[in-house]
């Protein structure tokens, strides 16, 4: 039994390093660098091999049997060959710190040399093919690398004179079997992770490519709809007999359908690099008090009275621009969300050293799903929207380290909450 709970503890030692290499290094290998990555496997595999020899398992006096074979032809296999050389010299300088005859030093030298050699021959069929192929073929190569030292050792008992029983036949069979094992689950594991690594790379491209063609398409349908109506109105002003009056007018509209294009454009360049050229100590009420100046004329045509409760001080780093933008936008949805009209309120306040500030509307509200949704490409709660104004909102506020927490409920309005730190000593309340 004693021979058992052994062989599996060497599982265990060789097992969980594997794990613990593909939980922190594994998908950081093409970041780290490759000359990193082969002694973190040196250190690794060395480690393994070493505690696998420290706990072994004994059939007589000077006879010690272990697992340290795995950990190295693992290194052989994945790793190459110098990193292999470096966990067999740890091995062999262990193994002569313990001592013991110099045949037994000199048998455990020509057995890992061997079985060195043996791996290296079976890298081919183990590496190279599909995972079930990989996993058999290293699992016979683990029951000859067991097979081996069990067959020295029968001969060095005869040699020396000591009966090989059947109890001894069968602890050599079993050291062969979990060696096998081993070596074969360590490869299966390997292999799984590399295949999930895969399927996640092709996920991942897969779904750079459709965020790119639904980029494509969007970009081509919201173009085109304004430079469409330009396009008209140069026809119609092409044709004879057109008053001034009304080529003028025609004129203005060209020019207004190509600012949408160029505002189109803005924005997706914004979505895209949402750089802040100009980052500094800011007052978000002025900001806000200006973004509401702009809005005024089209909160009247929509029948909404604005309301405002803004603290003093609202001491932010942001981008002057870029934070008018966003209130615009944010004010703009909360008109529109309320087509009968209604009350747009807005309250800034100093909260546990951030600034809080709170667009809220009573209008139709939004169900948990969109509101999950806000600020995904392409989404938009509106049948004209294109969803680009809040992809650039949410953006922009993730650069200046804030966050955006709404909350909402289907026809009694929505709130929209910008947490942004606040950097002036003097603000805190």
């Amino acid at each position: 039994m004693d021979v058992i709970n052994q062989l599996l503890l060497n599982m265990l030692i060789i097992i969980t390093p594997v794990l613990l290499y593909q939980l922190f290094w594994g998908d950081r290998c093409h970041q780290i660098g490759a000359k990193i990555n082969r002694r973190i496997i040196v250190i690794l595999g060395s480690l393994i091999a070493v505690l696998c020899m420290v706990y072994p398992f004994r059939f007589s006096d000077g006879f010690l049997y272990d697992l340290r074979m795995v950990p190295l032809a693992a290194c052989i296999l994945y790793a190459g060959i110098v990193p292999s050389l470096w966990v067999a010299a740890v091995m062999i300088c262990y193994r002569l710190f313990l001592g013991g005859s110099f045949t037994a030093l000199s048998l455990s030298l020509v057995l890992t040399g061997i079985l060195m050699v043996l791996i290296w021959r079976s890298k081919p069929y183990i590496v190279t093919g599909s995972r079930s192929r990989n996993v058999t073929a290293a699992a016979i190569t683990g029951l000859l690398i067991g097979l081996l030292p069990a067959v020295s050792s029968c001969i060095t008992f005869w040699w020396i004179g000591e009966p090989i029983t059947m109890r001894i036949v069968g602890y050599f069979g079993l050291y062969s079997l979990i060696t096998a094992f081993t070596l074969g689950m360590v490869v299966y594991v390997v292999e799984q992770i590399k295949l999930n690594s895969r399927q996640r790379n092709q996920s991942q491209q897969a779904d750079k490519m459709n965020v790119l063609s639904d980029l494509a398409a969007s970009f081509a349908h919201e173009i085109r709809n304004p430079l469409t109506v330009a396009r008209g109105f140069v026809q119609i002003m092409k044709q004879p007999g057109i008053q001034d009056d009304k080529k003028a007018l025609y004129t203005n509209m060209v020019l207004e359908e190509i600012d949408k294009a160029q505002s189109i454009v803005t924005d997706y360049l914004s979505f895209a690099k949402p750089h802040l050229e100009v980052i500094e100590l800011v007052d978000a009420k002025q900001l806000i008090q200006q973004a509401l100046s702009s809005i005024e004329p089209y909160a009247k045509l929509c029948r909404v009275d604005v309301e405002t409760q803004l603290d003093d001080k609202l001491i932010i780093s942001a981008n002057r621009d870029k934070f008018v933008q966003c209130m615009i936008h944010l004010c703009k949805n909360g008109i529109e969300a309320m087509p009968s009209g209604g009350k747009l309120q807005i309250i800034g306040t100093v909260q546990n050293r951030s600034v809080c500030i709170d667009i809220i509307d009573h209008g139709v509200g939004m169900t948990p799903d969109e509101i999950r949704r806000l600020g995904t490409p392409f989404y938009s709660t509106r049948d004209k929207g294109t969803g680009l104004g809040m992809m650039v909102t949410y953006r922009v506020i993730q650069t200046i380290h804030g966050k955006i927490d709404v909350t909402s409920e289907v026809g009694k309005g929505t709130c929209f909450s910008l947490l942004i730190p606040t950097l002036h000593a003097t603000s805190y309340h």
